[in-house]
């Protein structure tokens, strides 16, 4: 584990962001990487965590201490992991990208595009289609992960 992360120093834009365009990389078969499951792995996870957890990317509001507090001294100002951003910029991909269909079932087709790439071997190669709509799924991702 990173130090960042042990810090919660890291943002998760960023983090996303190399994911989302790994696995877009792969899905336009770019040279083969040797371990490409690994990544595309996580970002299976990502998606699942955002399917599932009806609380992901809602960060807890800010609350302002007095200034006489301890935390006043401190010289770096608290960071934000912008996973509210996130989930806006998945949100917007699977809107951009599928339109009106639900997204249990656009994430499952994403999802299924990713097994196949990382184990071909066991799963069955996605249609050209389907291929088209996942990598357009990760540019709209990318595309909505903006790092100020």
């Amino acid at each position: 584990m990173p130090i960042t992360a042990v810090h919660e120093q890291n943002d998760a834009r960023g983090a996303v962001r190399l994911l989302a365009t790994a696995a877009k990389d792969f899905i336009g078969n770019a040279p083969v990487a040797l371990h490409k499951e690994v990544a595309l792995n996580n970002v299976y996870r990502l998606l699942e965590a955002y399917k599932s957890n009806a609380f992901f990317g809602l960060e807890a509001p800010v609350v302002q201490f007095p200034s006489d507090t301890a935390e006043s001294l401190t010289l770096l100002p608290p960071v934000e992991r912008h996973v509210e951003d996130v989930r806006n910029a998945l949100d917007h991909a699977l809107r951009a990208t599928f339109g009106k269909q639900s997204p249990e079932e656009a994430l499952e087709l994403v999802e299924n595009v990713l097994r196949a790439i990382a184990y071909p071997q066991e799963h069955e190669q996605p249609s050209g289609d389907d291929r088209r709509k996942a990598k357009r799924f990760f540019e709209e991702l990318i595309g909505n992960l903006h790092l100020s």
